[in-house]
């Protein structure tokens, strides 16, 4: 048989690009000859592909995604008959059934129960090594690869056959039935495309040439070599967290019920803190981490991830989290610093970390601490997008101006920003910061989550912006409907319709107190506006 390349064929691979790992599965399919790649993320998306590939990310958020899309019914449809591949919440949202979960919209068609976070939080994600067996023992692939927050295989149905195991040879973590491939773990990012070849070739029966080469480690997520297998604290685990949040919306809950309320929004995460952003500045004084309790209750309410706070170099605060057993730690300028001069050597943690930055300096110092993600910091509690649109911003046009440089003014580079030669070099090679990038601070509308991923960021953090504006739940969905249709802006006006009043906003010089006091006298309509206005120094015969 001719290959596709000899042939002239094109063979387009849809990867559903709503939330999750798309890009790097889309990568992988340019590499291939004679194989295009699309995103996917309307039911006209999908009719125009031969094969699918679901990605890993948080499957509740795809599956809330998914039925806002209208994509549930095309993409059962499309699963009956055509050659489709689940990837961790993939593997997931293909199942017929999950173990002691609770409900969520499934694809379905895979003859086998799946259980989630089988393997435990992120503390317990890995790099790992596998049995092969059948088909893909045959086909070669590879055996090791990461699991992060990983599902297994409870149960096989009639006509599952087991690709492979963990090397007790009991864990089913691939299968295919037919036309349908699931791993629970995440090749795209494990080193070499040979499970998609395995895909392109066994399950969908096409004749591959061969692919491009694999690029350099360092410049594709999560932009470090490959681990020793098993191994308990590495900074590819912890940067490979990350990479499956992309695409969400991240939001500060204060409690199990604010937990449960961001889920059924489509939340890729939640962040504990005890007072959301605006009433800590409300409020004033000391702001610390969390009371565990508080923290403990958030976890037992939600399967997603759950991030908590702690203070700028505190590292015993960030202990204490990493004891609790949370999915990332966030070493925040939100609550009050306790180290003037030093931040947390984060590299010894067994979990990832978030750190805000405004500049490409301040991030590329705090990704040499160990942090695993960037925040990009806004004003948080405001409902003021300025400053998190100034830094971004800033970031992505430096970026550009290191690129732009010759080699030998690299180490100038490094010199006036302070940091590591080789980490610079890796951002100029990768064109990117080799971390995923979310903005954060003053985010209150769908249009601000809209222009924040429009300008390069990953994905976006929310918290007062929800819970201080009217029709929370509502408000919540609208968000992150606005992170997966940001292309669209005809989805983002009807996600954006009929949402009530954002939350009181502050201009860069206001006093929080006094803006949080206008809420307190329970002002409404034009007597609220204008006593804003006041606030705000702006003239009232204009605005009110």
């Amino acid at each position: 048989a001719l290959s596709m390349a000899a042939t002239g064929e094109s063979f387009s691979v849809g990867v559903l690009a709503l939330q999750g790992g798309f890009k790097e599965h889309l990568s992988a399919v340019e590499r291939q000859a004679g194989v295009t790649g699309v995103e996917v993320r309307t039911p006209a998306d999908l009719a125009s592909v031969d094969a699918l590939i679901l990605p890993g990310g948080e499957s509740t958020a795809q599956g809330h995604c998914i039925v806002e899309a209208s994509m549930l019914k095309p993409l059962q449809e499309f699963a009956a008959s055509k050659p489709v591949w689940g990837v961790c919440a993939g593997m997931i949202l293909l199942a017929d059934g999950l173990k002691q979960s609770e409900p969520q919209a499934l694809v379905g068609g895979l003859h086998a129960t799946i259980e989630r976070n089988a393997f435990g939080r992120q503390i317990d994600s890995r790099f790992r090594s596998m049995s092969l067996q059948g088909s893909a023992a045959a086909a070669g692939v590879s055996e090791a690869a990461y699991f992060i927050r990983a599902p297994a295989v409870a149960e096989c149905g009639e006509g599952v056959e087991v690709l492979a195991t963990l090397p007790d040879g009991e864990t089913a973590v691939a299968v295919r039935q037919d036309n349908l491939l699931a791993t629970c773990f995440h090749p795209e990012i494990s080193g070499d495309d040979s499970w998609l070849r395995f895909f392109l070739s066994t399950v969908a029966g096409r004749d591959l040439d061969e692919a491009e080469p694999h690029p350099d480690l360092t410049t594709v997520a999560p932009w470090q070599p490959l681990p020793r297998p098993d191994s308990a604290v590495d900074t590819a685990v912890k940067r490979a967290f990350a990479v499956f949040q992309q695409g969400g919306v991240i939001m500060d809950v204060v409690d199990g019920e604010q937990a449960r309320i961001a889920e059924e929004a489509g939340a890729v995460a939640v962040m504990a803190l005890e007072r959301i952003p605006a009433d800590i500045k409300r409020d004033g004084g000391v702001a610390r981490s969390s009371d565990p309790a508080m923290i403990q209750d958030v976890m037992s309410s939600t399967s997603l991830p759950v991030m908590a706070k702690s203070r700028i170099g505190h590292f015993y605060e960030a202990r204490l989290l990493e004891a609790l057993g949370v999915d990332c730690i966030d070493e925040s300028e939100v609550l009050t610093a306790a180290d003037e001069t030093h931040h947390i050597d984060k590299r010894d943690f067994a979990i990832p970390f978030v750190c805000g930055a405004q500049d490409l300096g301040e991030a590329l110092r705090r990704i040499a601490e160990g942090a695993a993600m960037i925040r990009l910091k806004g004003n948080a509690g405001t409902g003021n997008v300025i400053q998190a649109v100034r830094h971004a911003r800033d970031v992505y046009s430096q970026i550009r101006q290191l690129r732009s440089l010759r080699p030998d003014e690299v180490f100038g580079f490094a010199k006036e920003h302070r940091v590591p030669v080789e980490l610079v070099e890796q951002v100029r090679d990768a064109g990117r910061l080799p971390v995923v990038t979310f903005a954060a601070g003053g985010l209150a509308t769908p249009a601000d989550v809209g222009l924040l991923m429009e300008l390069g960021v990953d994905g976006v953090f929310v918290g007062s912006g929800i819970f201080k504006g009217e029709n929370p739940a509502k408000r919540a969905a609208a968000m992150v409907k606005a992170c997966a249709h940001y292309k669209d802006p005809a989805v983002v006006v009807e996600a954006s319709t009929n949402l009530g009043k954002a939350m009181v906003g502050l201009l860069e010089h206001e006093d929080p107190a006094s803006v949080a006091h206008l809420d307190d006298l329970g002002l409404e309509g034009r007597v609220l506006r204008t006593a804003e206005n006041a606030i705000g120094g702006i003239d009232r015969s204009v605005a009110a």
